[in-house]
């Protein structure tokens, strides 16, 4: 049996199989129609109700799960057994000490790059006025 036997016996299958599938929700479709013509029209509006009605707690209880789902990944997740500073009650972050309190500026008692360097800012043998971007 050659490649273009077997490729054509799994197209075979696959169409019998979807043929079936077609026949069975044709079947499902028509039954569904008999039983609707059956009821009265209060009958169908009543169920057109709860089956909104139906829906709407699907939504609701999927939103829950879905929300429930995505917190357990990020917060739940914990393969090593560490502690997670942002939930302990030994280490806070909003009761540390500022570490900046000292410091007014981060880069104070360095030089500014900028400072006597006449070539940074030139072009055409112009110095670029920044306004206070650039101040030095």
């Amino acid at each position: 049996m050659g490649f273009k036997e077997v490729i054509k016996k799994i197209g075979e299958k696959n169409r019998k199989r979807k043929e079936i599938i077609e026949s069975m929700s044709d079947h499902a479709r028509f039954q569904k129609l008999v039983e609707d013509r059956m009821k009265s029209a209060n009958e169908r509006e009543l169920e057109r109700y709860m089956n909104e009605d139906r829906e709407e707690m699907i939504k609701h209880k999927l939103e829950f799960a879905r929300k429930k789902r995505d917190h357990d990944i990020k917060f739940n997740h914990n393969p090593l057994d560490a502690k997670n500073i942002t939930n302990s009650v030994e280490w806070e972050v909003l009761k540390e000490k500022n570490q900046f309190t000292n410091n007014s500026n981060m880069f104070s008692g360095q030089e500014s790059v900028l400072k006597n360097n006449n070539k940074l800012l030139k072009t055409n043998h112009k110095l670029l006025k920044g306004g206070n971007l650039f101040k030095i």
